[in-house]
């Protein structure tokens, strides 16, 4: 499974910058684009690729592995 936060107009899904000066409020739609890729590994792991651009960039690149939290009794 994929989602991902693509460019587009103001308005569009995506990440926003809002300011309030003097009373009155502004707002803009930041070049800040996301990917999550979401698997399950050849062992059976659940693990995620995380990419975040700024324009076309490449900024941030993660990878988590999800394993459940021990049992605590």
């Amino acid at each position: 499974m994929e989602l991902s936060s693509l460019a587009g107009p103001f308005g569009a899904d995506g990440a926003y910058v809002v300011v309030e000066t003097r009373g009155r409020t502004h707002a803009a739609r930041v070049p800040i684009h996301e990917r999550f890729r979401v698997y399950v590994d050849d062992e059976g792991v659940l693990r995620t690729d995380h990419l975040l651009r700024l324009w076309s960039a490449a900024v941030v690149r993660l990878h988590y592995k999800l394993t459940p939290a021990p049992v605590r009794g």
